[in-house]
């Protein structure tokens, strides 16, 4: 004899499946982000940005009724979204976001629990070199470097003019400069004459490997979680290095200005090559007018 089986209500099973998808929560709508850059590529996943707007803010991301949408500050302190909140994250998102310091480069999808970014998903890569070109391509770095004290030591105490101009486009992930005042005085724009490097003799701080000839690179995480760095690289065995300058994704969406200077301490040992504090100039070189 076969023993009826007693199924459930209607009722009952839309009691249970609310009950399970309870703790789901539903899927997020991808965010459209083929307008916030002037040049984007699809052939990568997430896409990558190519070329920021020229003028405005240069990475214009779009607004989600759903989470968030931003990039992690230097600093790796909060994530700042596009309509400007400042969010804390959660110890797990940190640490994810820190996998291959993909946070220097990235833009974000996010879920945000009670202020607190709760998990998050790259909706866009934005690579070093073409932070390096929008936030810092072009300038004219102005401010003091120190003079050679002879025997391989430099004077961090002492000081001389400096005028740095960088290139318009980054190579690569680097951006190269010049010590523009290195053999000749500079005259800027702004009708201010700085004077040769060369002529301080001695005190010379080009010497050696220290040539005129620079390239800044981005380098995060340097030697701790989120310790963001601005790499000057004089030579293959020397660099300096300064967290001011150093641009960040968000710093590209108008979230995360860079410092009012950009100090520059020698790798290890802090008097074994040239340290520098600068700052952007809004003068140009003025190559019309002789100075001296």
């Amino acid at each position: 004899m076969n023993t009826p089986v007693s199924l459930p209500s209607l009722a009952a099973l839309t009691l249970v499946s609310g009950v399970l998808l309870a703790g789901c929560a539903a899927p997020t709508a991808p965010v459209d982000v083929s307008t916030a850059c002037a040049s984007i590529s699809t052939s990568t996943t997430p896409p990558t940005c190519e070329r920021p707007y020229d003028t405005g803010v240069a990475i214009r991301l779009p607004e989600t009724t759903s989470g968030a949408v931003g990039a992690v500050a230097r600093g790796g302190e909060e994530f700042v979204t596009g309509a400007g909140a400042r969010l804390s994250m959660s110890d797990s998102v940190r640490d994810s976001v820190l996998e291959g310091n993909a946070y220097a480069s990235s833009v974000y999808q996010a879920q945000v629990s009670d202020g607190t970014v709760t998990s998050v998903t790259p909706i866009l890569t934005v690579p070093s070199g073409v932070v390096l070109t929008r936030a810092l391509g072009g300038a004219v770095l102005v401010g003091e470097v120190s003079p050679y004290a002879g025997d391989d030591v430099y004077d961090t105490a002492g000081s001389l003019p400096v005028v740095v101009t960088l290139d318009a486009a980054a190579t690569g992930d680097r951006l190269h400069g010049t010590i523009a005042n290195a053999t000749s005085a500079v005259a800027l724009s702004d009708g201010t004459c700085v004077p040769a490097l060369a002529a301080a003799g001695p005190g010379n701080p080009l010497q050696g490997t220290f040539t005129s000839s620079l390239q800044l690179s981005r380098d995060p995480s340097m030697h701790t979680s989120f310790d963001d760095e601005l790499v000057l690289h004089w030579a293959d065995s020397s660099s300096g290095m300064g967290s001011g300058f150093f641009p960040s994704v968000a710093n590209l969406m108008d979230a995360d200005p860079l410092a009012a200077t950009w100090e520059v301490g020698q790798h290890g040992n802090p008097v074994s090559g040239p340290s520098l504090v600068v700052h952007r100039s809004s003068a140009a070189v003025d190559t019309g007018r002789a100075c001296s």
